[in-house]
């Protein structure tokens, strides 16, 4: 996907009702998190749930393809860089305390997915928590548009890989699951009935 495709569906996201609220998996997630720490969020889009750690007391670095509404957002405990998830991730061994992950981790193929997750670990300290939250298998979009590989479609020109809890798990093996279960929800999905995500807590072995 390009920056273009992010810079319109980024516009068209904070035209909406939810766009200033943390969403409902990191209100989540917090409870399972230590009380501080460094956090950094893949894919922070509009920066929400960024600002909701921030200001939760953790120092953030929010991450994404094009950074355009975080910019606004940077200040004492928050910065911003633009990263490409498909490259290695430009952080040093165990730089953050906390990785974080919305909607974020699914648009790669199995290569890169892998090679995600191992730098994901690789950035996190010892005994340090993974959160992600992803597109499900039980998803009506499922087995539509093309197969590219197995869960892995594209669909309306975007390629979007689905996750079950088994694939999910998989994926973030090299961290001890917490939570991972298809009980995800967001505001937007749930408005089309959607209540089955997949959400993933671990901690790094």
């Amino acid at each position: 996907m390009t920056d273009d495709y992010w810079s319109k569906l980024h516009a068209l996201y904070s035209q909406t009702d939810w766009a200033a609220k943390p969403s409902l998996f990191a209100e989540t997630v917090k409870s399972y998190l230590p009380k501080s720490g460094t956090l950094l969020e893949l894919g922070a889009g509009l920066g929400q749930d960024s600002a909701y750690f921030s200001d939760s007391g953790y120092r953030v670095t929010a991450t994404d393809l094009n950074i355009d509404k975080l910019t606004v957002l940077a200040g004492t405990n928050f910065s911003v860089q633009a990263v490409d998830l498909r490259q290695d991730l430009p952080f040093e061994n165990n730089s953050f305390d906390i990785v974080y992950a919305h909607l974020s981790l699914h648009y790669f193929d199995q290569a890169t997915t892998n090679h995600l997750f191992a730098e994901i670990h690789r950035i996190v300290t010892r005994g340090g928590t993974l959160a992600f939250f992803t597109n499900s298998t039980d998803d009506p979009e499922y087995d539509t548009g093309v197969q590219i590989e197995p869960d892995y479609f594209e669909i309306d020109g975007t390629a979007k890989r689905y996750l079950n809890v088994q694939s999910a798990r998989q994926f973030s093996r090299d961290f001890k699951p917490i939570l991972a279960d298809n009980k995800g929800e967001t505001y937007k999905d749930s408005a089309k009935g959607v209540h089955n995500l997949i959400r993933f807590i671990g901690t790094k072995k």
